[in-house]
């Protein structure tokens, strides 16, 4: 009531509604009968065309099928083996075993090649037979006392000579009797004498699964409304989903086309009728829908329809009001905007794009703000400026070039005083300077890196004097490519103080620059005190990620991390350690020669 009220206070929201909910009631209204009128139109229209697509997809499957039991067929014609077989030509009973053989595991090998075999017959003009089961546990020769020449199915085969011949789905021809023997795909192909003129000296009669086919034909069932069926040129089904229906007639004559679709009453219900004929067999494709089940999807597609219309309708309405309700906010937003303008908040704006007159003040309101924070900013870069050239004035006092110098000139007077000690820390510290500052460069060429490691090593020798020999190698084809220069010198800064300052007598520090692929390993070795396993877990686990007890460890975990961030988290340091003998670190980066390490600080 209260938002009622609010609304009845301006003409501009009562407006603002009733355009809004006249405008949505019409657009509801005029889209939903047009939708109801399209999806009769087109659901009456493609129910048939869909049909046929189904039909072909399932034709072009079918025959793909065919063509593959064709082809593997063709593998047992003209094979010499079987022609023997057939044509018994065997000189005694050790050839007999070894053709049987032979065959046995030639027809094992076609069968296996996609295990829906369900048996081989071969038969001989001359009386002479064979089977072959991948359920029967030995291959009969000769099982058949009777002549099957005189079935009608094998002058079919015969008198197609060579060519092959499909009988459908239906139960077996040569064990129709046995009571668990279910439907299977028949097909025959003769045989010929090749070593002579080519006359047929037997048939081969195959017997498939028919799993294959009959699932397809159930795939689509068009949601329980009809039927998918193969018949022959005489009407006959030769093959169906589940078997009930074969060998009975399909009671509905088709056109002589290639395929189609129509509508035909069938004991007084409409059924739709489509079909397509097969390329690779004399069969037809047919797909039958009762008309009833599938407008009464149609009809309840309409009326889902007309719900949502009258749902989005009551939702439209409660969205007009909620609408109604925010045409004061903007300014709401202008008195916000100008509290927080008057509390120095400068960067606010108003990002509401109107074209109204709210508009035209937002517009106007953000360049007002923009330009006061521009003055400000203004004043107070030229302050910034103005500290900035005092704190130059005073740096250009001291730079690199006066210290760099200073220090050469120490080292002169050391040695001219003959104070080698002097001499060669004062050199070994002006060279590591140079090289560490390297023109505020962060990269630097490994070659520096090298120098940079040996100036160090120098200063520690003479601070330590005989407290450790060095061994420092590197790899010379890695003297072009760069490298972030801080990351080196800590770790060999541990392996001094924590490592060989530790041990009792002389130690030994190894320091390489090694190449591998398209990685440098940087290794530090040391026979010194060594790391405790409790200290070495913890370290190694901190290079992994882990969260340190304490803050000790800084250098390496900064140095790991800097690794990480610079190249990526595949690189980075491995320590390994036993207590009392040494420590070895391996830091593995990759191999660049431009900048193109990201920078970390």
């Amino acid at each position: 009531m209260a938002f009622i009220r609010r609304i009845k206070l301006t003409n501009v929201g009562m407006r603002v509604f009733g355009l809004y909910v006249a405008s949505m009631l019409i657009i509801i209204t005029v889209m939903g009968y047009l939708s109801y009128v399209k999806s009769t139109e087109m659901m009456e229209n493609k129910i048939g065309g869909m049909a046929l697509q189904n039909v072909q997809q399932m034709s072009k499957r079918i025959e793909k099928i065919i063509e593959g039991y064709e082809d593997r067929s063709l593998l047992v014609v003209g094979n010499k083996e079987i022609q023997k077989q057939l044509d018994g030509e065997l000189s005694d009973e050790m050839e007999r075993i070894e053709n049987n053989n032979s065959n046995t595991a030639f027809l094992s090998n076609l069968v296996n090649s996609r295990n829906d075999v369900d048996s081989v017959y071969l038969f001989g003009e001359k009386g002479f037979s064979y089977h072959y089961s991948p359920r029967d546990s030995t291959p009969a020769y000769n099982p058949y006392i009777y002549d099957h020449s005189l079935e009608l199915w094998y002058k079919q085969i015969r008198e197609a000579d060579g060519q092959a011949v499909y009988f459908g789905i239906h139960k077996s021809f040569i064990t129709p009797w046995k009571a668990e023997s279910g439907p299977v795909f028949c097909f025959g192909r003769a045989e010929k004498d090749f070593n002579s003129r080519g006359e047929i000296i037997g048939v081969t009669l195959y017997e498939i699964d028919p799993k294959e086919i009959m699932d397809i034909l159930s795939e689509i069932d068009y949601d329980g409304s009809g039927m998918n069926v193969i018949i022959d040129g005489t009407g006959q089904i030769v093959g169906d989903k589940d078997g009930i229906r074969l060998s009975s007639m399909l009671g509905v004559q088709l056109e002589q086309k290639h395929q189609g679709i129509f509508s035909k009453r069938i004991d007084g219900e409409k059924v739709l009728v489509v079909y397509n004929k097969l390329e690779t067999a004399p069969w037809t494709l047919v797909g039958m829908l009762r008309g009833s089940e599938l407008m009464k999807e149609a009809n309840d597609i309409r009326f889902y329809m007309l719900s949502l219309g009258v749902l989005f309708s009551a939702i439209g309405i409660l969205l007009a009001l909620i609408i109604a309700s925010t045409v004061h906010r903007p300014l709401q937003k202008m008195i916000r905007a100008m509290h927080k303008a008057k509390n120095g908040d400068f960067d606010v704006r108003l990002e509401d794009k109107r074209e109204d007159e709210f508009g035209y003040l937002f517009i106007h309101f953000n360049e007002m703000v923009a330009h006061i924070k521009e003055l400000i900013n203004e004043l107070y870069v030229q302050k910034l400026l103005e500290q900035d050239l005092q704190l130059k004035m005073l740096g250009s006092q001291i730079n690199a070039h006066f210290l760099y110098n200073t220090l050469d000139s120490v080292h002169w007077i050391a040695r001219i005083n003959k104070v080698d000690d002097i001499s060669t820390m004062v050199f070994g510290l002006s060279r590591y300077l140079r090289l560490s500052l390297s023109e505020g460069r962060d990269e630097v060429y490994v070659s520096e890196v090298v120098q940079l490691i040996d100036s160090y090593i120098m200063i520690q020798k003479v601070r330590y004097q005989d407290k450790f020999t060095l061994l420092l190698k590197a790899d010379t084809s890695l003297a072009d490519f760069k490298a972030l220069k801080f990351i080196f010198q800590p770790i060999v800064e541990n392996a001094i103080y924590h490592g060989l300052e530790k041990k009792t007598g002389k130690g030994r520090l190894d320091v390489a620059f090694i190449r591998e692929c398209n990685c440098m390993k940087f290794i530090v070795a040391d026979d010194g005190a060594g790391i405790s396993d409790d200290k070495l877990s913890e370290l190694q686990l901190i290079l992994k990620g882990g969260e340190p007890q304490d803050n000790r460890n800084f250098a390496l975990r900064n140095i790991n991390s800097q690794i990480k961030i610079a190249y990526g988290p595949q690189y980075g340091i491995e320590i390994h350690s036993r207590y009392g003998e040494g420590t070895t670190v391996t830091m593995t980066i990759p191999l660049t020669k431009r900048d193109q390490v990201k920078h970390a600080s």
